[in-house]
């Protein structure tokens, strides 16, 4: 007899279909999604504005948000149980196995949900044909088929090549113009890779109990840091670089080593350059300054996390014997190295599309470089006085959302002026 546990007090999907107040944000939020489908004039000023509608751009965007996706799926953050449970799973005639599947058949229904609201939604409003459905709908699963396949085994060696080369597939469909049956093939093209990479390798859901254990704990971690309000304590830890040196160590040595020990973030580098070239050409009425600084602010975040986890450490900064003046301006200068880097694979994605964005635009990256810094030199959160201002929404802790926006606050403000003053 096969038993079943249940870890109590945990409700089977979230507790969205409780009638509490799940259900409402549930029903609400599917309502005003939906009713977009039935002002398609409003959004069409909102997305394209009077130009006509570029379909090829339209789906290359689609390819990049498939892209994102993959990436994220490849992540494997549903590989993970908990201790207690499972514990019990060792006594209990109970699947592991099956626990992680669901938890990836969930991921992978979010994603083409996600992606396919986006698409439909854009398609919907610019009002085209059935053949650019079909094409959308052949992209969607054949990036699908890639991701399921490649996430439900374990790593492999390059497998970051994949998001890579999906988004680079992108920004060629919006380059080239292709029409809706070239777009077919390549939906194609991705189901056919998706299904020869569905052989061989082992399966996550066979994961022994330290991968489990890891995985759980990465989990508590990003649920305190949201519980919290704390968003510093996901900064991404570096790997292993450098080598063994007797000399005496400085600021810029272990800022050039944080940047080393965290370049496997290249590829999202490449992935957020190429997604904000193709939006530029899908979306044309998103300012130009919008999609650099938010673009350039989430490429360079995880590059300057070495600078916030020795912000952290007070012990560490005694340790290296450098002022706080010194840490900031070697990570800015080599995060401004990396800012470079990401503008030369932006230009050359736009000069691929044929578009490019005002100089004026351009001075978004620079403040995205100081949003980092900023972000990342913020104090521990200070839970001492919440500072609570009634709000239409309820009470409001206004002096821990000034804590929390530290950082992205310096770049909204920048982008609100340069867009005032273009």
């Amino acid at each position: 007899m096969v038993t079943r546990l249940r870890v109590p007090g945990r409700k089977r999907f979230g507790g969205i279909f409780s009638g509490d107040s799940a259900t409402f944000v549930l029903l609400f939020g599917g309502g005003f999604l939906f009713s977009a489908f039935f002002r398609t004039d409003s959004w069409h000023k909102v997305l394209f504005g009077p130009s006509a509608v570029d379909y090829s751009a339209v789906l290359g965007l689609v390819a990049l948000c498939c892209a994102v996706g993959w990436r994220s799926l490849l992540r494997r953050g549903f590989v993970w149980a908990e201790p207690a449970e499972l514990t019990w799973m060792d006594f209990a005639k109970v699947d592991r196995k099956r626990v992680v599947s669901a938890r990836l058949a969930g991921a992978l229904t979010g994603f083409v949900v996600v992606i396919g609201y986006l698409a439909a939604l854009m398609l919907a409003v610019g009002g085209s044909t059935g053949q650019w459905w079909l094409a959308s709908a052949s992209l969607l699963a054949g990036a699908a088929i890639l991701a399921f396949t490649t996430a439900r085994r374990t790593a492999f060696p390059f497998e970051a090549v994949g998001p890579i080369l999906t988004a680079a597939a992108g920004v060629a469909v919006a380059a080239a113009r292709l029409d809706a049956v070239a777009v077919q093939y390549v939906g194609a093209a991705l189901a056919l890779g998706g299904l020869l990479l569905a052989f061989g390798g082992e399966a996550v859901s066979r994961a022994g109990r330290a991968v489990l254990f890891e995985g759980w704990n990465a989990r508590v971690l990003r649920s305190m840091a949201v519980a919290f309000l704390d968003p510093m304590m996901m900064l991404p830890e570096s790997a292993a670089a450098g080598s063994w040196s007797l000399r005496r160590p400085t600021a810029f040595r272990l800022a050039w080593v944080g940047v080393i020990g965290r370049v496997r973030y290249a590829s999202a580098l490449l992935l957020v350059a190429f997604a904000v070239a193709v939006g530029h050409v899908a979306v044309p009425t998103l300012p130009g300054p919008v999609l650099l600084g938010i673009g350039a602010y989430l490429a360079l975040t995880p590059f300057g996390a070495g600078l916030g986890v020795l912000w952290r450490n007070p012990g560490r900064r005694r340790w290296l014997g450098s002022s706080s003046q010194e840490l900031v301006l070697a990570h800015g200068l080599l995060l401004a190295g990396v800012a470079v880097g990401w503008s030369v694979l932006l230009w050359v994605a736009l000069l691929a599309l044929g578009t490019a964005f005002s100089a004026l635009s351009w001075v978004t990256v620079a403040l995205a470089v100081l949003a980092v810094l900023r972000t990342v030199t913020r104090q521990p959160v200070d839970y001492s006085s919440a500072g609570f201002v009634d709000t239409p929404a309820g009470p409001m802790p206004a002096n821990l959302v000034r804590q929390l926006f530290r950082g992205p606050d310096v770049l909204a403000l920048g982008i609100a002026v340069l867009i005032w003053v273009g």
